[in-house]
């Protein structure tokens, strides 16, 4: 077959993944410590209440709407700025409804950029960006978080103004902004942000925020924000139920236009033309917006404490005077970075632990940090597991054999 040559369609998947396809041929099932989905985690907002406001008689009919039904929009601006600073309210007018937040990006790479045409993405950060970038022949061009401990995680800006200024060859499009990044749980604060917004409009790019797990905070440092709402930078803020609801069967996610009034209208425009060709938000989910909202509140605080719990239990079991681990500042989102001794290359002692531990846990250079060796630690695991899997990290490590 001739496929596309924007990706590589061939199976490719790395040795870690395949020797846990391994083991579960022969019976063998690896605990997934790096765990990322909420609804196998016991989070939620329960199957009753979501059954009851997909109950809706309104999912008999269809109506078109490019940027989603009105009610769904006018209740998401209703919920929107909840734990934000921003000091403007919600415009559902400038709410662009979606499938998910993937496809928000995907609407976003066919606006801002021809193929062949690059963005600038954070360095480490999530692997799939760059396959949503390539699938729209767009190519990616990284700029850097650097780690001070225990201070933290910070933004490179330098790194940004080179790449804007030509170092990398290509003029990126637009900038993407991770707000808090996965996996380092690193927010953008104000002095960033500032400098940021300065280089977007010495070079007339836009932001694009990814703001999916804002709000579910850890150990926040002073001067972090929102990037909802900026007025003098045009900005597309993505968002959506997968994270903010614990919801990522309902397959809701959304776009927030905001900056300069005519930058906005235009880009608005342009955006509906997009929204209008995939109509992809369900009906169904769209009418259930306003009641599923309604649990928001709850269900983040007792996601944020199933993190605090889970965070604790990390420290006490990997870190402590003398231990060989360091776990990482995290501001917030759902993962743990834990520094781990380099007896051996990241990949191999990843397998090493599934093997041995039965513990299938994310290496950093899945990621692409800049160091080994370092491994990802879901926070929205239930207390009790998170314990017996950092007990079994801590056993492998002290107990190491390279045989």
């Amino acid at each position: 077959m001739n496929f596309s040559a924007r990706i590589d369609f061939s199976p490719a998947r790395n040795s870690l993944d395949v020797e846990r396809e391994s083991l579960r041929a022969i019976g063998q099932v690896p605990f997934d410590v790096s765990q990322s989905n909420p609804t196998r985690v016991g989070l939620g907002i329960g199957a009753d209440r979501i059954a009851s406001a997909l109950a809706s008689r309104e999912n008999a009919l269809y109506y078109p709407e490019p940027r989603g039904l009105a009610n769904a929009r006018a209740a998401i601006a209703e919920h929107f700025l909840p734990g934000r600073e921003a000091s403007v309210r919600a415009d559902p007018e400038r709410l662009f409804l979606c499938a998910s937040t993937s496809e928000a990006y995907s609407y976003l790479f066919k606006l801002l950029c021809d193929p062949g045409d690059s963005i600038l993405i954070p360095r480490p950060g999530y692997p799939l960006f760059d396959q949503l970038a390539a699938l729209e022949s767009v190519a990616t061009i990284p700029y850097r978080l650097e780690y001070s401990h225990p201070s933290g995680w910070s933004i490179d800006t330098d790194s940004i103004a080179q790449a804007l200024s030509g170092g990398s060859g290509a003029q990126p499009k637009a900038i993407v902004l991770i707000n808090p990044n996965n996996p380092t749980g690193s927010y953008v604060h104000d002095t960033e942000l500032h400098r940021i917004i300065e280089l977007c409009q010495k070079h007339s790019i836009p932001i694009i925020a990814d703001e999916v797990f804002y709000g579910y905070d850890l150990e926040p440092r002073e001067g972090r924000r929102s990037l909802f709402g900026l007025p003098d930078c045009l900005t597309f803020t993505l968002d959506g139920f997968s994270k903010r609801l614990c919801l990522p069967q309902a397959k809701l996610g959304w776009i927030y236009i905001s900056g300069p009034e005519n930058k906005v209208r235009s880009a608005m425009e342009a955006l509906e033309l997009i929204a209008d060709s995939f109509l992809s938000a369900g009906a169904p989910v769209m009418n259930a917006a306003a009641a599923l909202l309604g649990y928001e509140e709850e269900l983040r605080v007792s996601v944020r404490a199933r993190m605090a719990k889970a965070l604790s239990v990390y420290r006490e079991v990997l870190g402590g005077e003398g231990s060989p681990h360091r776990i990482l500042r995290c501001e917030g989102g759902w993962t743990a970075l834990v520094q781990s001794p380099r007896y051996a290359d990241e990949e191999s002692l990843a397998r090493q632990l599934l093997r041995r531990q039965g513990l299938y846990i994310h290496p950093g250079f899945f990621f692409d940090m800049e160091k080994e060796a370092f491994f990802a630690f879901s926070l929205i695991l239930k207390p009790e597991e998170a314990r017996i899997a950092a007990e079994k990290f801590r056993s492998f490590f002290e107990h190491y054999d390279s045989n």
